[in-house]
C-alpha cells in the first residue's frame, strides 16, 4: 500500500540487475498481484529494474503478470522463453533461476519438474541464490531442531520471519505437498533425484 516491496523481492531484483550487467541476457520478471497490493510483482520488479541506479532497457524485461505460484512461474517462463528464442534448440540454451536463497532448493526442483514435462529436459538451469536479508533467527541457537508440525498459517506475516523459520516452511512444502501440486499441474512424472538435491540443501 504504501509503495515500497519486501526487502527479499528488491534483493533479488538487484541480484538479478547483476547478472544482466555481466550477461547482457533480457530478464524473465514472473509474478502475479497475489498480495493484492494493486500491482503485480512482475511489474513492481520492472519498475525497480528500468530505474536508476540498474537503468535496465525495459526492451530486455519480459514480463508475466499471471503467475500465482512457482509452478507457473517455470510454466509461463518456459513458454516465454520459446515464444522469444522460436529458432534455438533448448539444449543450447542456459537459464539463470534468481530467487531468494530460502526459496532456491523449491524452486529448482519445481522449474526442473515442469521443464521436463514440457519436453524441455536439456535446457541448462542454473540457480543463482539472492540474499534474503531476511532476520537471523538460528545463530543463538544453532541446534534447534527443524520446525515440522505446526501451523505455518496462523503464523504473523510471511515476510516478517526469520531465515530459521523460513528454510523450516520451505522444507514443509518440500516434503509434504510438492509431488501433489505438481500432479494437480499435470506434472505426473517427477524425478527423485531432483526431489533429493532440494531436501539435501
Amino acid at each position: 500500500p504504501d509503495g515500497s516491496v519486501p526487502l527479499t523481492l528488491a534483493n533479488r531484483t538487484k541480484h538479478a540487475a547483476q547478472l544482466h550487467k555481466t550477461l547482457g541476457a533480457p530478464i524473465i520478471l514472473s509474478g502475479a498481484d497475489v498480495s493484492r497490493v494493486g500491482i503485480t510483482e512482475a511489474q513492481a520488479m520492472k519498475r525497480i529494474l528500468s530505474a536508476a541506479p540498474h537503468g535496465v532497457a525495459k526492451e530486455a524485461l519480459l514480463l508475466d503478470e499471471s503467475a500465482k505460484n512457482t509452478i507457473e512461474n517455470a510454466r509461463n517462463t518456459l513458454s516465454i522463453i520459446r515464444k522469444h528464442a522460436p529458432g534455438v534448440a533448448t539444449k543450447d540454451i542456459k537459464m539463470y533461476l534468481v530467487t531468494s536463497d530460502f526459496h532456491c532448493p523449491r524452486s529448482e526442483f519445481i522449474f526442473r519438474n515442469v521443464f521436463e514435462s514440457e519436453g524441455a529436459s536439456d535446457l541448462m538451469i542454473e540457480a543463482s541464490a539472492a540474499f534474503s536479508g531476511l532476520p537471523d533467527d538460528i545463530s543463538n541457537s544453532p541446534e534447534q531442531e527443524m520446525l515440522t508440525g505446526f501451523n505455518f498459517q496462523r503464523m504473523k506475516d510471511i515476510n516478517d520471519w526469520g531465515i530459521f523459520r523460513r528454510l523450516c516452511h520451505e522444507h514443509a512444502l518440500m516434503t509434504n505437498l510438492m509431488g501433489l501440486e505438481l500432479r494437480e499441474y499435470g506434472v505426473e512424472q517427477q524425478n527423485p533425484q531432483h526431489f533429493d538435491n532440494a531436501t539435501n540443501q
